[in-house]
């Protein structure tokens, strides 16, 4: 059989060498190998499909810890298939109704489904009651107060409930009442027992596929980071994470709101966003037109006070892409108007047509999508408020220094 020096595994693998190093350090334990007289380790081409398969479970975004609890149930190399088949029986094997220390929002997430399997309408005073039963959660556990008021088992539940929403698969009918929606019976059904987060978002991909759907579903929440190790990051790195974490989540939530508003709530939606973003100046003015004549124009903002200069706006809610015959449409609303400037925002996306077609006219007309105008919003303080605040403080070193 072929022997390999580390180097040479390395290179044969042709994987990144820090990475396969990094799993040689971690894992040294599962990878076959063979010891010379004088203490020089070698590598075998076993070695090298057992380094194809930590690359198969590290491709599943399992963290280092998920991969070593893995590796000592099947220490064999498997295939994409069987890996996935174990992994769910894995997390099934492995799922704990009963737990001492504090939940996290992904422990949550099946149980959360779980609590609306039944398909009816329960307030979220009567899900949190159910899923501290659920866990058996008694005693000084449901009281852990922070000091906003609310306990964390709460403020960790509410925000598995919002993952749970922007992914579709929990719905809000009223406030504080929520329902299961079709997506999200097929996925608790599908992993009754909790997965890895990877392995959900997959097969959340794959039914939105199968059925035909044409209003995209969010899994971005649902994936993991691609580091191994939690502790490896400085506490200012994971605030800065998480705060990312947060406000991707929210803008979400902003565009998942967008989207239930009647459409001339939409145009003072946008127009409040753009106003709010600068445009029209501190002397501008802005105003919606009339909703049944308004000629391929939803709104207008004068950027002076004479109205000189005037840019229209087009703002679609729509489910389906806006494409390249809805812009030149547009456009010739803006011609009819001899108009030079245009904003065309959509609550969806846009094709590549439609985003080609702009570049080559001479006309300004910028395209605002349903990501982008969630960021908008949230960036620009539109239908959002300030919750909290935190101030990360450091050391005035100038304070310190005394002249001599």
């Amino acid at each position: 059989m072929q022997k390999y020096t580390i180097k040479e595994l390395v290179d044969k693998c042709g994987y990144a060498r820090t990475t396969v190093r990094d799993w040689i350090a971690l894992f040294d334990e599962y990878i076959p190998s063979d010891k010379d007289l004088d203490g020089t380790i070698y590598y075998n081409d076993d070695s090298v499909e057992t380094i194809h398969y930590f690359k198969r479970l590290r491709d599943r975004k399992l963290r280092k810890n998920e991969m070593i609890n893995f590796l000592k149930e099947n220490t064999e190399p498997l295939s994409e298939q069987e890996i996935d088949i174990r992994l769910e029986r894995h997390f099934k094997d492995n799922f704990v109704q009963k737990v001492n220390k504090s939940l996290t929002p992904r422990q949550l997430t099946i149980p959360y489904l779980k609590v609306l399997s039944d398909g009816k309408i329960h307030h979220v005073s009567e899900i949190n009651e159910a899923l501290t039963d659920y866990f058996s959660i008694e005693g000084q556990q449901r009281e852990i107060f922070l000091y906003s008021g609310d306990s964390k088992f709460k403020i960790r539940a509410r925000f598995a409930r919002r993952e749970l929403q922007v992914a579709g698969l929990v719905e809000q009918l009223e406030s504080n009442t929520y329902r299961i929606t079709d997506l999200g019976l097929k996925v608790y059904k599908q992993f009754p027992y909790g997965a890895n987060m990877p392995l959900i978002s997959k097969f959340i991909k794959e039914q939105t596929s199968n059925d035909g759907i044409d209003e995209e579903v969010s899994t971005e929440i649902f994936e993991d980071s691609d580091e191994d190790s939690e502790n490896e990051s400085t506490p200012t790195e994971i605030m800065d994470e998480q705060f990312k974490r947060i406000n991707n989540l929210l803008a979400l939530e902003i565009l998942e709101k967008v989207k239930r508003v009647s459409p001339k709530r939409f145009e003072e939606i946008v127009l409040d966003l753009l106003l709010a973003m600068g445009y029209g100046g501190s002397l501008g003015s802005g105003q919606t037109t009339d909703y049944v004549k308004d000629e391929g124009v939803d709104a207008i903002i004068k950027e002076d006070k004479l109205g000189l200069d005037i840019i229209y706006i087009q703002a679609k809610r729509w489910k389906n892409n806006v494409g390249r015959p809805e812009i030149q449409a547009f456009t010739g609303s803006l011609e009819g108007k001899k108009a030079r400037k245009g904003v065309f925002i959509t609550t969806s996306r846009f094709t590549k047509e439609a985003q080609e077609f702009v570049r080559h006219i001479e006309k300004k007309i910028i395209l605002i999508d349903g990501e982008l105008l969630g960021k908008y919003m949230l960036e620009h303080n539109v239908g959002v408020s300030e919750d909290r605040k935190y101030i990360v403080k450091k050391i005035d070193t100038d304070y310190f220094e005394v002249a001599e």
